[in-house]
């Protein structure tokens, strides 16, 4: 086998493990719509980088038929690969979206770090899908009492309702809550030039699409509109503008 023969070989085998890892974060830990403003594209590329190109590279320098030691040399790159490949994944997926709650106006992407699971009663909201996210619906208590010692907390530096599920109550139970705040994609196609195009794209490319409505969502690396479908009040997809960004 010659040094391109090495490389070829191997770069194949890398892009069938990497597609294999991509089809995994694709499809269940970060399922449309959420890839993008989970901020999971830049972990994704580095990754792809380490492992698609970097490690094959390695081979086609290191390579040398009858060269001295040429295995172990293969071996190590095959350790660094496989470490690389390891510990890129193990981030993905401890930063995945876990939760995605709404409170008062928006819905927030949360992973499972960020909440104490132990404070969840509803064990609707403990049965996390394969894929996708739990959808939970966070909201202020009813007493003054217990409202102002939630505000006490809050400025103490303890979460706000989004994190504590205490709070929490299933989506499907409270969905009314969230699309009385929600907004017709219409009027943002009216009142929003920066996702106009995006709105107008997301509403003519289903039946009845005039219906869907629009809510801030906030990730880790932006906050974009999530689109809910009345209907079955599911979102379906993202509109990729921050609605909270002044216009130009």
């Amino acid at each position: 086998m010659n040094r391109i023969r090495a490389f070829v070989t191997h770069f194949a085998i890398s892009a069938v493990v990497v597609g294999l890892a991509l089809a995994l974060i694709l499809l269940a830990w970060y399922p449309a719509p959420y890839f993008e403003v989970s901020g999971a594209f830049d972990v994704v590329a580095i990754l792809v980088v380490a492992v698609l190109i970097a490690a094959p590279l390695m081979t086609l320098i290191v390579f040398r038929p009858g060269k001295s030691g040429l295995v172990f040399d293969l071996v190590v790159i095959a350790l660094i690969q496989a470490g690389a490949l390891a510990a890129g994944l193990s981030v993905i997926f401890q930063e995945r979206p876990y939760y995605v709650v709404f409170a008062i106006d928006r819905f927030e992407i949360l992973a499972r770090h960020d909440v104490d699971a132990a404070a969840i009663d509803d064990d609707r909201l403990r049965q996390k899908p394969w894929a996708g996210p739990i959808y939970a619906v966070a909201t202020m208590p009813d007493s003054f009492a217990a409202q102002q010692q939630l505000i006490n907390d809050v400025l103490d530096g303890k979460p706000d309702i989004e994190r504590r599920p205490e709070f929490w109550t299933a989506y499907s139970e409270d969905s009314d809550v969230v699309l009385r705040k929600a907004t017709p994609l219409g009027d943002y196609v009216r009142d929003r030039p920066d996702a106009a195009s995006f709105a107008v794209q997301m509403m003519a490319s289903r039946t009845g699409g005039t219906r869907l409505v629009g809510l801030p969502v906030i990730g880790r690396k932006d906050a974009y509109v999530i689109v809910i479908e009345p209907a079955d009040r599911r979102p379906i997809g993202m509109l990729p503008v921050n609605p909270w960004a002044p216009l130009d």
